[in-house]
């Protein structure tokens, strides 16, 4: 029967040379691989649509049992026993913060209802049932139905606003790097010009957002990728012929920028974790080899500087994924939760710009 499918969605980063949030209106149903990270503002997203879909699939499925229960000599064990099951994955939705997480509780749902479609036939032969009756209880289940209207209306309230916050967070962080590129001698201009039509184009993802239409979001994402994927190749191509003279220097502001983030973030973790593990020692080690490329680089000696700056990438890693450790295992504020998480993202996304000749 149909009515018991299930969808999963994504929305997603391109780590070029800068922070890019480009793939950040894609369709629900896109996949990602499992080890791909997660902002904030996607778990929300994840969480808010999969709680919709799953909704609906529950109410489909109580209609269907409502039906054939009373239906002489059925046994609704089974389908009362999925039916627990999949209220069981309905209930863990919420602690889903992870790409693994959410694809773990879809498999186990399409597990689910593709066992209890498959027991529904078992059980109108027992009973005699009339499949167009069991059709027409199903799909009076989520009609009208005020509760899976309400998670519809919020998912899609959400995703507007997570969505247009990362887009407006990633023309910031992308406008503040080109501004750096540009001081340091990097010829921006070209990417510039790409970024501010980007720019432009946020009345058109607004107004796909508010139709609530996957084809007219597609269409905005597929004027929106592209730039984006330009941008980051005329960013590439301004760099090709900078000396490490002149990225070291960058690669040192921003390692100095996200560690500075990370010691504001330690406070708060620490007046209420006492011990954050790791990550403290581990912050202090990227700083101190942040010091030590700096020193170096004022030396001139630009081949020493090299191996400080390559321990800085290493550090930086290291320190996300503990980071990254407290944010899944510890009973933190939310929004505390959604500042660690923004925070991983950029010590990732600051290690991989540092290319090391």
């Amino acid at each position: 029967m149909k009515y018991l499918t299930m969808t999963t969605q994504r929305s997603g980063f391109f780590l070029l040379q800068l922070v890019l949030v480009t793939a950040l209106i894609c369709l629900p149903a896109a996949a990602a691989p499992a080890d791909t990270p997660l902002s904030p503002n996607e778990i929300g997203i994840r969480q808010a649509h999969l709680s919709w879909i799953a909704l609906a699939k529950d109410a489909e499925m109580n209609a269907a049992i409502t039906y054939i229960y009373p239906l002489y000599e059925t046994n609704a064990t089974r389908l009362n026993t999925l039916y627990a099951d999949f209220k069981d994955q309905e209930a863990i939705i919420p602690a889903a913060t992870t790409q693994a997480g959410f694809d773990n509780i879809t498999r186990e749902m399409r597990s689910i209802t593709g066992a209890f479609r498959s027991e529904i036939p078992i059980q109108m032969a027992r009973g005699y049932g009339n499949g167009d009756a069991l059709t027409l209880k199903v799909r009076a289940a989520t009609i009208n139905n005020p509760y899976l209207d309400a998670k519809k209306a919020a998912y899609w309230d959400l995703r507007k606003a997570n969505q247009l916050a990362d887009f407006d967070a990633w023309v910031l962080d992308a406008q503040g790097a080109l501004n750096s590129l540009e001081k340091q001698g990097y010829d921006a201009a070209p990417a510039q010009r790409t970024h501010d039509v980007i720019v432009s184009k946020r009345p058109e993802l607004v107004a796909a957002l508010d139709s609530k239409s996957e084809d007219r979001i597609l269409s905005a994402n597929q004027v929106i990728l592209p730039l984006s994927q330009q941008l980051g190749e005329q960013i590439t191509e301004s760099q090709q012929n900078v000396s490490d003279g002149e990225k070291y220097p960058f690669y040192i502001d921003q390692g100095y920028r996200a560690t500075s983030r990370a010691f504001a973030i330690d406070n708060d973790l620490t007046r209420i974790l006492l011990d954050i593990g790791p990550a403290e020692p581990a912050l202090k080690k990227v700083n101190t080899d942040l010091s030590a490329s700096s020193k170096l680089l004022r030396t001139g000696n630009l081949a020493a500087t090299k191996t400080p700056i390559t321990l800085v990438k290493t550090d930086l890693k290291d320190l996300s994924s503990d980071y990254r450790d407290i944010a899944n295992t510890a009973d933190l504020p939310p929004d505390l939760t959604v500042t660690l998480r923004a925070l991983v993202i950029t010590l990732d996304t600051t290690a991989d710009q540092m290319e090391v000749g």
